[in-house]
């Protein structure tokens, strides 16, 4: 185990999530960091939300992924519209 930056000790990803599956990196790349989002069944039945970011990942280096992130969703979302919307307004 090694500390976080709170001083609170870390574990293997593996052992904090071990139901939860991921597609694989891509070949002869190693891991350096995590900024994940976990979805949480509360013990009340309540969905809620963990953040976790491994202590390598400055606050910088998580913004610059957000904000990257984002927009990749953003153009992924406007692509997905269907041009042939009869509601749409003509140009």
């Amino acid at each position: 185990m090694s500390p976080d930056l709170d001083g609170v000790p870390g574990l293997p990803i593996g052992e904090v999530l071990p139901e939860l599956r991921i597609p694989p990196l891509p070949a002869a790349s190693t891991a350096a960091g995590v900024l994940a989002f976990v979805k949480l069944h509360e013990p009340s039945g309540e969905i809620g939300w963990a953040v976790r970011v491994t202590s390598d990942m400055d606050d910088e280096e998580v913004l610059g992924l957000l904000v990257g992130y984002v927009e990749h969703l953003k153009q992924q979302a406007a692509s997905s519209w269907d041009s042939t919307d009869p509601t749409r307004a003509e140009d």
